[in-house]
Order: structure tokens, then C-alpha cells, then sequence
């Protein structure tokens, strides 16, 4: 029995066009308001998961949510707006919203599907579910596998590292390939933020410690460690290619360390104004500094996470440069 999502769009046009490609798999009920919504929702008709525009005619998405999660808290929902999504990350972070896409998006409405798949399938991982015929091969075997192989277009490859030279190496093999291949320079600032991200903050003993960095929670502060050597066990793995206009770059290690929480905490910091200074909350902070900047400059940062054992951050970066607002996309199983 395929699972039914409730569509709320005012505008005919955008709601046919979700409802064609989210028909193929799934039940779609889809309204124009708020009101009709919340009706559908108080009949008892079974709903599996809500997707709504955040301005609509009469009552908000917004205050639509208030409803589900006072009413139906364990109905999973998502938004979207054709506005800045960057207008909602303070909502998001006292709401604990997780999913927010632009309407006009690089990956236009196919995101939305992908979207509705992993929230109601709870398989999240895999660059390819986000990009039709990408073909994934790994640069060698075993655990040192620190290899730079050129990809071919239409395919992502992926290296494992393990120490803070082979990063430093491979990003910046990687960095100059996709450059010459069109990309913007930003990506090797992407490529600094994601892999020490991987390398630096996700390793976590049996007890949830920091391995490679000293943490003091008290003062909201953490600092790296050195030329660091993960134990083998602890690599990480970085994956890189193109295809069209679209440059990817992928990081995965083992830990699920990263917390949706966290990340929402982060950019909220970084975007809400201190209503003193007129400065960002988190000008100070000794981190979360750098997946808000990876956020800004690429077109889309994308989060798995399964707790405990696996993060994936997926970043696509279209070769003339960030020109879309930037989805909040946030998985957690």
C-alpha cells in the first residue's frame, strides 16, 4: 500500500506539476489553503507525511505545522517557498524544522520527490538518488586508499583518507581537476570545510568523545588537534566528480556524530542578527563557521545522518556559480 501525502499549494499550476511527478509513487491529496488541509487532517484520513508552502491565502504553512505538531506530533512534514529559505532558519531552529526547499531550485521539482522518498522510505544515502545515471566507483581497496583518479562525466569517486596530509593532498588534487573543469574556485573552500569537518569533528570514542580535537562545552569552544593521524578505523571518505554543469563533492565517515540540532543551532547563528551589535550571533563561535559558509556558496548542502554510524554531506555547485536560494535539508534516522 503506497504511502499519501498531503500537497498544500495555492498556486494550480505548481501544485499539478508535484502532484504528476509525487502521483507516480505515491497517494497525493492536494489543496489550495491552510483551512482545507487541517479539515483533511481532522477527518481522520491516514497521512503519512505533509508538504506544504509556507505563504498561502488565509493562515500560513507555518501556523499549519503549529497545528500538526499540536494535533498529529508524529506526522512528518516539509515546506517550501518561492521566498528566501535563509527568511526561515530562525523559525526552523525554534520550530525544528528540517526541510525547507525553494521552489526554483537547480534541481527544480525532481528535489521535492527525492525529498518525499527519503522522509517516508527512511533510505537517505547516496548522492545518486539526486541525479539520474551517476555512476559511483571507489579509487582503490583496503583502508589506505587515498588514490586521485580523474572522474569521467556522469561519475563520482570516492578516496579514503586517513591522515591530515593525504587530505590536504587530495583536496587539493581534486580542487584543481574540477577547476580546470569549470568549477568556481569556491570549491576548494568547500573542500577545506567539508573534509576537516570529517577528519576533525566526527570521530567520537565509545563513551562520545572528541578523538582529534579538545572540547569545552562550557564555553561553547573546540580546538583541532595537529597533524593528525586517524587510527584506521577512523578514515573517512571523500568523493568528487561532475556532470553537466554541476560539481559534487561528498564526505562520509562512520561516526552519525553530527546532530540535526546542531546544525540548524549553526546556521541560525550565523544568519540571526545580534539586535545590539546588527552582527551575526556566532561571529565569535570557534566553529559551525564552516558548513554555514559551504551552505552559502555552493547551490545546495545536503545532511544524512544515521545516529552513531554513518554522516554524509552532499554539496553541488553549478559551474557558473551560486544563483538559487539554498534548500535546508536535513535527514536524521
Amino acid at each position: 500500500m503506497s504511502s499519501t501525502i498531503l500537497l498544500v499549494e495555492d498556486l494550480r499550476s505548481i501544485r499539478q506539476a508535484i502532484c504528476r511527478l509525487l502521483g507516480k509513487t505515491y497517494e497525493v491529496i492536494d489543496v489550495e489553503s491552510a483551512e482545507e488541509a487541517e479539515q483533511i487532517l481532522i477527518s481522520g484520513k491516514k497521512i503519512d507525511l505533509l508538504i506544504t508552502d509556507i505563504r498561502l491565502p488565509g493562515k500560513p504553512g507555518t501556523q499549519l505545522i503549529q497545528f500538526c505538531k499540536h494535533h498529529f506530533g508524529s506526522l512528518p512534514f516539509a515546506l517550501f517557498t518561492a521566498y528566501d529559505v535563509n527568511q526561515y532558519i530562525h523559525y526552523a531552529f525554534q520550530e525544528n524544522v528540517f526541510n525547507i526547499l525553494p521552489k526554483y531550485s537547480f534541481l527544480d521539482i525532481s528535489f521535492i520527490k527525492v525529498m518525499a522518498d527519503k522522509i517516508l522510505k527512511k533510505d537517505i544515502f547516496g548522492v545518486e538518488k539526486y541525479l539520474n545515471g551517476l555512476r559511483i566507483k571507489n579509487s582503490g581497496n583496503g583502508s589506505q586508499s587515498n588514490t586521485f583518479l580523474e572522474p569521467q562525466e556522469g561519475q563520482v569517486i570516492y578516496s579514503k583518507i586517513s591522515s591530515d596530509d593525504d587530505r590536504v593532498e587530495l583536496c587539493d588534487r581534486i580542487g584543481n581537476f574540477l577547476i580546470k573543469k569549470g568549477a568556481p574556485t569556491a570549491i576548494n573552500q568547500i573542500l577545506e570545510e567539508l573534509s576537516s569537518n570529517a577528519m576533525i569533528r566526527a570521530p567520537r570514542d565509545t563513551n562520545g568523545n572528541a578523538k582529534y580535537q579538545y572540547e569545552f562545552p562550557s564555553k561553547d569552544i573546540v580546538i583541532p588537534l595537529k597533524n593528525i593521524r586517524l587510527e584506521q578505523e577512523d578514515a573517512f571518505e571523500i568523493g568528487y566528480g561532475y556532470t553537466g554543469d554541476v560539481f559534487i563533492i561528498v564526505t562520509r565517515d562512520r561516526f552519525g556524530s553530527l546532530r540535526k540540532e546542531e546544525i540548524l543551532k549553526r546556521f541560525d547563528r550565523h544568519i540571526h542578527l545580534d539586535e545590539k551589535t546588527g552582527l551575526p550571533l556566532g561571529l565569535a563561535d570557534s566553529h559551525g563557521r564552516g558548513l554555514f559558509i559551504c551552505r552559502e556558496i555552493s547551490d545546495s548542502l545536503i545532511f544524512n545522518i544515521e545516529k552513531g554510524r554513518k554522516t554524509e554531506i552532499i554539496c553541488f555547485l553549478r559551474r557558473n556559480g551560486s544563483r538559487f536560494h539554498k534548500s535546508l535539508s536535513i535527514y536524521e534516522i
